[in-house]
């Protein structure tokens, strides 16, 4: 049985099916999608070096810490053994560049950011507050932390 549509609907379906069949060239199956910054950098492990506070008080201080990282996610612990920030960090990573923030108990701020260099991590750490105690003074003043692994 012949289709009730008229010829030129039957033309207009054949070109339309030509043309696109065209326009997609012989690798259809391949499709794009927008690009994914995946991170060329794999933090994991434990990091070791100084803090240098921005207070007279706490020149340079030991440093480690020990990151876990999952894709662009990175988390650890900071740990000093004096004046310096210890707590939960975490953070994520975009090329070279790492922000977030130390999570100590009670205290707001706290803010990183950083700058991955092969073995080599810089951050700045921002002031850390706590605002039921002391308002909005600062509690300890941020400073630069510079470990290698």
């Amino acid at each position: 049985m012949r289709s009730a549509r008229p010829p030129f609907v039957r033309l207009a379906s054949t070109a339309a099916v030509l043309v696109f069949t065209f326009a997609c060239g012989k690798d259809s199956n391949t499709m794009t999608g927008p690009a994914v910054m995946a991170t060329s950098h794999n933090l994991a492990g434990t990091w070791t070096g100084t803090y240098a506070s921005d207070m007279a008080t706490c020149p340079n201080t030991p440093m480690s810490i020990t990151l876990s990282q999952d894709g662009t996610r990175v988390t650890g612990t900071f740990t000093t053994n004096s004046c310096g920030p210890h707590g939960f960090f975490n953070a994520t990573i975009s090329g070279d560049t790492l922000t977030g923030r130390i999570e100590m108990l009670g205290c707001t701020g706290g803010s990183v950011t950083g700058q991955i260099n092969g073995n080599a991590l810089s951050l700045a750490v921002g002031d850390f507050y706590r605002p039921l105690v002391t308002e909005n003074e600062v509690l300890f003043q941020g400073g630069a932390v510079n470990l290698r692994r």
